[in-house]
């Protein structure tokens, strides 16, 4: 690389530091003053261990960034399945089954991204108007769409507007509180807040949430979480890059140095003798005189190979700096793998049973459907809830319903193959899949999953307390998608409590 072209390529990579860095701003106070305290390191030209210094400041802000961003992406998305969760509940409603698919479909693909959470409000908004703007209808709603996120078609009664507005404005209060802004939004947020717990009319939800989306974008307005993390190790690269460049750009601008002087210096003195020895007039004066230069040639050799000998020293200590810096590099690298697989592994595990959860579902069925399909080979869905489970809740708190959700999933996975998949679908459901298992191998191993869990011990202040589960259980078709499958087990599930509950039903 010539002298030039050094040049160019460190000045282009700082100004790339530089205003690369500028789009990290915003999130945080104490970050944005790290970030510009980075990019006035390299502006000025300092060395790797001033910037690795102000790296390592804005590490652990870094960090604290990512994990709130991920904890507020995670009730942003518990909150709109709640919300979606309370439509369903509408008496004599029945949601727009079109959009209520396109809008979990944007939940599963966006909901972690903070920019995309006043796209998924407007989502839910036009989807909260067209079901709440119909007029009553007597026609029952499919059990499909009345289990998705957690609604039960079992309940006893149905909640009034009044109930079902306080659950609402209960979550979107939630939600309110996870926001990041500005002080001066505090009366804002304070109001709005007062308005959604004193209001009981479903019909002002839709300016309510208008309202919510608004506080949401200034939220998110200069808000670049995600990107501030690849920032971060932009930096980090583009630092040590920049820091080599420069040490082998004047390493070797002080080799060539080195070396034309040298060459300079020596032919100098060649010239110098050879003038000398023509002008010489007896054989004394000209041994002095040969004698003279040669020390002289001698000692300019010595000072040469003593600046080579500096100039290798300080090579290989250049090179021993960047081996330190990919090795540091690589164990960042891994450390950053590391907690992204934990982060996501939380995402998809219910924290209450540690099985897999609804997200964890959404992403394993299509899969697993596509492939039993392409290798004609079958595959049983079963749906399981758990009987009376709000009457446990009732009589013996939640704390006891706490215990029947650890308990029954044990119960479960005791029956289950290797190659089944058991996860929390959301409340008391369950869901299960049997791949590579027929139908009557399916309903085999959903009534030993009946038995076990009928036969598990679970007492509460000394009294025994019985536990049963209802199943529905659907074989997948060809060509059939998830969705249907789905609801043919939940049918199944339907009928099974219909029937009496504590028992197997399937789509035969």
């Amino acid at each position: 690389m010539t002298e030039s072209s050094s040049e160019k390529l460190i000045e282009v990579l700082r100004k790339a530091v530089s205003r690369t860095s500028m789009l990290a701003e915003g999130n945080d106070p104490k970050l944005d003053s790290v970030v510009r305290q980075i990019r006035l390191a390299i502006t000025k030209g300092a060395n790797a261990d001033e910037i690795q210094t102000v790296l390592s400041d804005a590490e652990p802000l870094l960090i604290q960034s990512d994990e709130a961003q991920l904890t507020r992406a995670k009730q942003v998305r518990s909150c709109l399945q709640e919300l979606i969760d309370l439509l369903e509940q509408q008496e004599q409603k029945s949601v727009p089954q079109n959009e209520k698919k396109q809008l979990e479909a944007q939940i599963r693909m966006h909901w972690q991204a903070s920019s995309q959470w006043p796209g998924l409000l407007k989502s839910y908004l036009s989807l909260a108007e067209k079901t709440l703007s119909q007029k009553d209808s007597n026609q029952p709603k499919s059990s499909f769409l009345k289990t998705l996120f957690n609604a039960k078609k079992n309940a006893a009664t149905s909640k009034n507007d009044n109930e079902v507005m306080g659950q609402i404005s209960h979550t979107l209060a939630g939600l309110i509180n996870n926001l990041m802004l500005p002080s001066h939004y505090d009366d804002d947020i304070a109001d709005l807040k007062k308005a959604l717990l004193g209001n009981k009319n479903l019909q002002q939800l839709p300016a309510l949430l208008d309202e919510i989306i608004n506080l949401i974008m200034v939220a998110i307005g200069k808000t670049q979480e995600n990107l501030t993390n690849y920032l971060n190790q932009l930096n980090k690269q583009l630092a040590s890059i920049n820091d080599s460049i420069s040490i082998s750009y004047h390493s070797q601008k002080n080799l060539s140095e080195s070396r034309e002087g040298f060459n300079s210096k020596l032919q100098t003195q060649v010239t110098d003798t050879s003038q000398a020895v023509q002008n010489a007039s007896d054989l004394d004066s000209l041994k002095a005189l040969i004698n003279d230069k040669m020390a002289t040639i001698s000692s300019t050799m010595t000072e040469y190979r003593t600046q080579m000998l500096e100039q290798e020293k300080h090579a290989n200590q250049s090179i021993t700096q960047l081996k330190n810096k990919v090795t540091r590099m690589e164990k960042d690298t891994a450390s950053l793998r590391s907690l992204l697989q934990e982060k996501l592994a939380q995402a998809m595990t219910d924290s209450l049973t540690d099985l897999p959860n609804r997200t964890a579902y959404q992403d394993a069925i299509l899969p697993l459907c596509k492939i039993m399909q392409k290798t004609q080979k079958p595959l049983c869905l079963a749906v399981c809830d758990i009987d009376h489970f709000k009457k446990v809740n009732d009589t013996w708190g939640h704390l006891a319903g706490d215990k029947v959700l650890r308990l029954v999933p044990k119960q479960i996975r005791s029956i289950l193959l290797k190659q089944d998949h058991i996860f929390r679908y959301g409340g008391e459901e369950f869901v299960i899949i049997f791949p590579e298992t027929n139908m009557e191998q399916a309903i085999q191993r959903a009534e030993a999953i009946r038995l076990a869990v009928e036969k598990a011990p679970f007492n509460m202040q000394g009294e025994p307390v019985s536990i049963s589960v209802s199943i529905g259980v659907a074989e997948l078709k060809p060509q059939e998608d998830p969705e249907s499958l789905f609801a043919r087990a939940d049918k199944q599930l339907y009928l099974a409590k219909e029937s009496g509950r504590n028992r197997v039903m399937a789509n035969k």
